[in-house]
């Protein structure tokens, strides 16, 4: 595969003679040429400017939902959760809504959530991010939704410095509870739409 590089494991060398003898040396020498060269070639890949970071496993998780959610309460946050896992390496949903890494780094949040209205009013929706269950300060969004069937999509970028085992959330809150994150099912000849999706990927160490 392109995006594989090769791995490089030591090499296994001969056991040296009792005495000095310039075959053996010649021989020993050459394991070790090919073996750096080896080391030269895969890192000269690793750091290449144009392609070398496709050979880097950095942590993401990409989530969404295929359930409708509501508000039983208005005023009244209630935590986004994700059903379904569409890609993951060190980011996982624990608790249906608790996007959990295991690498300390600053990350990259990608949110996006389906609002459907279902009467004619207008209403506020407010959406923000948490860190272990504390709201983030100037994390919340506000959107205007109204209309019998309107729909509208809430879609945002953030970046969250986070340590290993630190989780987010995403919660909505709505003034109004006639207003859902809605799921649709496949109607051709577009795919299903997802009530609720998520992306966090790595940025940076810390």
């Amino acid at each position: 595969m392109a995006n594989i590089i090769n791995k490089v494991e030591p090499p296994a060398l001969p056991l040296a003679p009792n005495e000095y003898e310039r075959p053996f040396t010649d021989q020993n020498s050459n394991i070790l040429r090919l073996f750096f060269n080896r080391i030269a070639s895969t890192l000269g890949a690793l750091l290449n400017t144009d392609n070398g970071g496709k050979f880097i496993h950095f942590p993401y998780g990409v989530f969404y939902s295929t359930a409708d959610q509501t508000a039983s309460n208005a005023n009244t946050g209630y935590a986004v959760t994700f059903n379904t896992t569409r890609a993951s390496n060190g980011v996982s949903v624990v608790s249906n809504s608790r996007i959990t890494v295991v690498s300390d780094g600053v990350y990259h949040v990608k949110t996006t959530l389906q609002l459907a209205s279902s009467s004619s009013s207008s209403k506020t929706v407010s959406i923000w991010l948490a860190v272990n269950g504390t709201a983030q300060v100037y994390s919340a969004h506000e959107y205007i939704i109204s209309g019998s069937g309107g729909k509208d999509i809430a879609n945002w970028n953030s970046s969250l410095s986070l340590t290993a085992n630190d989780y987010i959330e995403v919660f909505w809150a709505t003034d109004d509870t006639n207003v859902s994150l809605d799921a649709s099912a496949a109607s051709s000849p577009r795919p299903a739409v997802a009530s609720a999706g998520v992306a966090l990927t790595f940025v940076s160490n810390s």
